[in-house]
């Protein structure tokens, strides 16, 4: 996946508690995981802080189908917010 400026910092803007790289971004994109933070975690989120006509722009298609697994929708809270996004991977996925 190639991964460009605007995209890293749309990631790294979800990491405003920590101090984080771009290449760790890459890395937790690529790789799936870097100095403890992981992907599911930041898949996690982009759903709980971003809209969702910025997360279908920035989050390539694989990325996006990931992001709306289970094992990513579990982390959701409120329970209202995971029922919505649910609703979102029916419609696309099945």
């Amino acid at each position: 996946m190639k991964i460009n400026k605007d995209t890293i910092n749309f990631f790294k803007s979800l990491y405003w508690d920590y101090q984080v790289s771009e290449e760790n971004i890459i890395t937790i994109i690529e790789l799936g995981e870097c100095n403890g933070l992981t992907r599911k975690n930041l898949l996690s989120r982009v759903l709980k802080s971003r809209r969702w006509y910025e997360i279908k722009k920035i989050l390539s298609s694989e990325l996006l189908k990931e992001a709306l697994s289970e094992d990513v929708l579990k982390t959701l809270f409120p329970k209202s917010l995971r029922l919505k996004y649910n609703y979102v991977r029916k419609l696309l996925y099945q």
